[in-house]
């Protein structure tokens, strides 16, 4: 997941952005439906952007590289003035570049560490007046010893997994 955003050579940024988006595209595809179902339709996916990496997001331009037709990602939020810091929400961590009054929207994020990011992204739609249907995530960071949690980790590895799986909350 890092180095769709961070290497230093272009071209392994571009294969690896298209697996993140082709991910992203897949789980739209297969679950759009049960999505939906379970959390409510949602009108604009909006990306959580990147601490540091200047707009567009690195997961937006991950999903217009090749995928666009299939999810249309919505850069509705800007940095904002607050500090973000690890497991730490701001309120004012991103602002909100237009009007979202009474919009539903399906937060999209990359990594999920802390939730830290995710929330202040929440935070600011919410407090603009839109709805947050759900929020999902491509892959869940896990730091053993920082967050004491082995006994998670050693569960999740035991599980194999598959595509075909139906999602956790389909079941």
């Amino acid at each position: 997941m890092h180095d769709y955003k961070e290497s230093p050579d272009a071209l392994v940024r571009l294969a690896q952005s298209r697996i993140v988006g082709g991910i992203i595209v897949r789980y739209f595809e297969e679950n759009r439906g049960r999505l939906a179902e379970t959390f409510g339709m949602w009108d604009a996916v909006v990306p959580v952007p990147s601490t540091k990496n200047p707009a567009p997001s690195a997961l937006t331009r991950a999903i217009n590289e090749d995928y666009s037709e299939f999810v249309n990602p919505v850069e509705l939020l800007i940095r904002g003035t607050g500090s973000m810091t690890f497991n730490k929400a701001s309120e004012s961590g991103f602002q909100v570049a237009a009007d979202v009054r009474g919009a539903k929207v399906l937060l999209v994020d990359d990594t999920f560490t802390t939730g830290a990011r995710v929330n202040s992204a929440a935070h600011a739609l919410q407090a603009a007046g839109a709805e947050i249907v759900a929020g999902l995530v491509v892959a869940r960071k896990i730091n053993p010893p920082e967050f004491n949690t082995s006994d998670l980790w050693e569960r999740q590895t035991a599980i194999p997994f598959d595509f075909t799986d139906a999602p956790w909350w389909a079941n």
